[in-house]
């Protein structure tokens, strides 16, 4: 039985994600108790293993959503980006980086300084605005890439290093002001690996 799924969960709902990696049966049924203890309800757990027919198991013995693949457990509950935004990221700073750099290329060549690569007496303007396009494509990439939305991988890789090493992986779709209090009690139900985005 599995109730609900993370793709269903409306983005403003899923205001905070609680995830936990429980290494036994036990310690997942008693994960799941201490949060429903705590109020959350049934549709906002889901379960997750390396072995789909094993997190389905678990998840109809709960009640629960089996929906949380081992390859990126939080995919469709955090913002995050994916390889494509980040191309596109990469791509946009360097087009902004180069034409900045350009532009300051130029406005070096016609200052006091001149160019500082060798170049033909006619032309320090157009080599100072390629060498200073080239860095600022690279420098633009660079960043471009960097400030974009890193992938859910980044904030789930305890929940996917537990499932790689045979435990279950508890996902719970909770507000954020309410994850200090839940973790304490996934803690005291044995619960390891608790994320918290």
């Amino acid at each position: 039985m599995s109730i609900g799924s993370v793709r269903d969960i409306p983005a403003t709902l899923a205001s905070g994600v609680l995830g936990c990696v429980c290494a036994t049966d036990e310690t997942l049924d008693g994960a799941a108790q201490a949060l429903e203890n705590a109020g959350i309800q049934k549709e906002s757990l889901h379960v997750g293993a390396l072995d789909p027919a094993r997190a389905i198991a678990a998840a109809q013995r709960l009640g629960v959503a089996a929906d949380i693949t081992s390859d990126d457990p939080l995919a469709g509950l955090v913002a995050g980006g994916d390889e494509r935004t980040s191309r596109l990221r990469m791509d946009r700073g360097g087009v902004i980086g180069g034409a900045i750099g350009a532009l300051a290329g130029c406005a070096l060549g016609l200052g006091p300084a001149g160019s500082i690569v060798a170049s033909p007496q006619n032309m320090p303007v157009l080599a100072n605005a390629a060498l200073y396009f080239v860095i600022g494509a690279i420098i633009g990439s660079v960043l471009g890439a960097a400030f974009a939305p890193q992938p859910s991988t980044h904030a789930g890789f305890r929940l996917i290093d537990g499932m790689q090493e045979g435990a279950y992986a508890l996902v719970a779709v909770v507000p954020a002001d309410r994850h200090a209090e839940l973790r304490r009690a996934l803690d005291a139900a044995g619960a390891a690996g608790i994320t918290s985005v």
